[in-house]
């Protein structure tokens, strides 16, 4: 376990070594470039899987990146050091919806899914993408429960 951890740190390390503006992808299917590095903190601008950002630093938060002339803060599991291209004719060819592609991109597809789901018959997967699917939240949703529970 403590390699794990280790190559972890290491991992997140090389994302946000002291380098200046190394790019790097969003490698989750969107996210939004907020102007400070907490989840509920206003979203500047929204970007998607496979687009190229700027690293320009790190914070305890995240990443500090430049996307399109703005700034601001991604998580750090939301960029990768790996370049991710998607074509457009090569999406028009696919068998796939684009949630496969991300998830095989990251290594997590259809048949380790069915890996998972045989390790334990009984477990209700179903309910954990009818929770993926529930959990869309605006950043303006978000903003009104902060100030309706007066949260920082």
């Amino acid at each position: 376990m403590r390699n794990v951890v280790i190559a972890a740190t290491l991992s997140i390390g090389a994302i946000l070594g002291d380098a200046q503006a190394e790019p790097v992808w969003v490698q989750v299917r969107e996210s939004v470039v907020r102007s400070a590095p907490k989840y509920y903190a206003a979203g500047v601008l929204p970007v998607r899987y496979g687009e190229k950002v700027e690293r320009l630093s790190e914070s305890a938060g995240g990443a500090y990146v430049k996307v399109r002339n703005i700034q601001g803060y991604l998580p750090l599991s939301a960029v990768s050091l790996d370049r991710i291209v998607l074509q457009a004719r090569e999406l028009g060819q696919m068998s796939a919806d684009t949630s496969d592609v991300i998830l095989a991109g990251k290594g997590f597809n259809k048949e380790v899914e069915k890996a998972y789901k045989s390790t334990d018959p009984e477990a209700r997967f179903d309910l954990v993408d009818k929770v993926e699917q529930a959990s869309k939240v605006s950043s303006t949703e978000v903003a009104q429960f902060r100030k309706a529970g007066d949260l920082p």
